[in-house]
């Protein structure tokens, strides 16, 4: 999956998710989940929820827990952990080794373009503190899409905003629901799990 090289061949757009794939960003969400919920009795498997919108998630956490929710309790836990979130990642967020020299090779030979399942808050608070602000256009979080992964609509969105073909186009993910949206959209793929950035501490590898 991850044969870069011959991946970037001829790509005129990357798409990268932020989660887990620019930011090491999933020990920070699971920590606030875990904050907002333990009050309450819930346990959160952070794992199981990975890649989804935070107002997916919470429904999925709350599944189980053997009472109805409010829509305002609802948009109340969801509000909380979206503050929790923000507040570590001011405090304390970096880029994943590597993503910072891979992104600065990239820049300047291919659009850059971002679909993830964070608020737009968060996000732009998130590129904001790597130095990373205004480098993704289009930017599609999940408040500007109906349906977030593994629906493919946040990648087809940037897709057609950017007036790039799926064939033209390479999606960077790390989440399984990530992974079938962007597989739904006909993108192809690159796994950033496995270990890629470590593996791209010279990016003129790619070249």
């Amino acid at each position: 999956m991850n044969d870069l090289p011959s991946l970037l061949a001829d790509k005129q757009l990357l798409i990268f998710d932020f989660d887990g794939t620019v930011a090491d960003t999933t020990p920070l969400h699971a920590e606030a989940f875990r904050q907002v919920l333990s009050p309450l009795g819930i346990a959160v498997n952070y794992p199981g929820i990975a890649g989804l919108k935070t107002l997916d998630a919470m429904r999925m956490c709350l599944a189980d827990s053997g009472r109805v929710w409010s829509d305002d309790e609802l948009l109340e836990l969801v509000s909380a952990k979206q503050q929790s979130v923000r507040d570590m990642i001011s405090r304390e967020l970096s880029a994943l080794p590597g993503v910072d020299e891979f992104l600065r090779w990239a820049r300047p030979r291919y659009r850059l373009g971002m679909a993830t399942s964070g608020s737009r808050g968060t996000v732009e608070l998130a590129l904001r503190k790597l130095g990373y602000f205004g480098w993704f256009d289009p930017l599609v979080c999940a408040d500007d899409v109906l349906n977030a992964k593994p629906d493919p609509e946040g990648f087809l969105t940037v897709l057609e905003m950017s007036r790039t073909k799926a064939a033209d186009a390479l999606v960077f993910e790390d989440s399984v629901a990530g992974f079938a949206a962007a597989q739904a959209a006909g993108v192809a793929l690159v796994d950033a799990r496995q270990n890629l950035w470590q593996q791209l501490t010279n990016p003129g590898r790619v070249s």
